[in-house]
């Protein structure tokens, strides 16, 4: 894990660190503002790069043109299949929970949409209406869950892959149904295209086994390293608050949405940013 040390007043912004493990966040910039291939853009994604989570308070009425074109310094953005168009903008979409309602998928360990054959590079998440406590995300490592293992494990994973499929998520909310997602195979250690960091890419929402491998057989492997996830160590939680955008590297980071309250609506807007397949 880097060092806040490197990052000097030359620097666009300051940045915090979360944790020691992950996530950083970042004040004194105003992403309306940010013009295309200024040294900000690069020095934002240099930080992306290093702490994989971002953090950014304070930026009042990002308008869904506003979140596209952000979304646009990362990579190119992608319509998610299984939300509706709005706005006339098909890769930005509301997430919106009302008083006395659970979110659908969120509350459970995942990558974004493991299950496609290029799962996203990552998302931007807007707070727009948050509740006053609680509803925290949590974001896992994965480059840094793959370093606690020993190297005898990690040599006896590197050449596994395992099965993803949207089967849960269709199980859990019949207004997909109708989707049909084809099972795909992804390596259950992958590296990351632009910092060459090896990571796990597994997760009990869309990982069902390991290829060549029964569910049974699969199970002692895979819930050990889900269970992994869990760990304290190896995370950092982001509090939301209204006109807060969060960032994160869908590629070496998993993450799990904190349901402890639904006394008060909630709604989010997200973009997601296209990946490449996993290797």
């Amino acid at each position: 894990m880097p060092s806040s040390a490197s990052w000097t007043e030359a620097k666009a912004f300051h940045l915090r660190p979360l944790t020691g493990a992950l996530g950083a966040e970042l004040t004194g910039i105003d992403l309306k503002a940010l013009v295309a291939n200024s040294r900000a853009i690069y020095d934002i994604k240099e930080a992306f790069h290093e702490y994989s989570v971002l953090v950014f308070r304070n930026q009042a009425c990002l308008s869904a043109k506003d979140l596209l074109r952000i979304a646009n310094f990362f990579g190119e953005v992608e319509a998610r299949p299984v939300v509706k168009a709005q706005y006339g903008l098909p890769m930005v979409h509301d997430l919106i929970r009302e008083k006395g309602t659970l979110g659908h998928y969120g509350e459970v360990w995942h990558q974004d949409c493991s299950y496609m054959h290029h799962p996203p590079l990552g998302a931007l998440l807007y707070g727009m209406e948050v509740p006053a406590y609680g509803n925290d995300t949590v974001f896992c490592d994965m480059s840094l869950a793959l370093k606690t293992l020993s190297p005898a494990f990690v040599d006896l994973l590197k050449p596994l892959r395992a099965v993803h499929s949207a089967y849960k998520m269709v199980k859990k909310d019949p207004s997909v149904a109708s989707l049909a997602y084809d099972e795909v195979e992804h390596p259950v250690v992958r590296r990351h295209p632009d910092t060459g960091e090896l990571s796990l890419f597994v997760n009990p929402f869309f990982t069902k086994h390991l290829v060549g491998m029964t569910v049974e057989e699969s199970r002692p492997i895979l819930e050990h390293l889900f269970e992994i996830m869990t760990r304290a160590e190896l995370q950092c939680r982001v509090r939301w608050e209204r006109d807060t955008l969060v960032v994160w590297d869908n590629r070496c980071v998993a993450h799990q949405a904190i349901r402890d309250n639904t006394r008060e609506r909630r709604v989010m807007r997200r973009v997601e940013i296209r990946g490449d397949m996993p290797v």
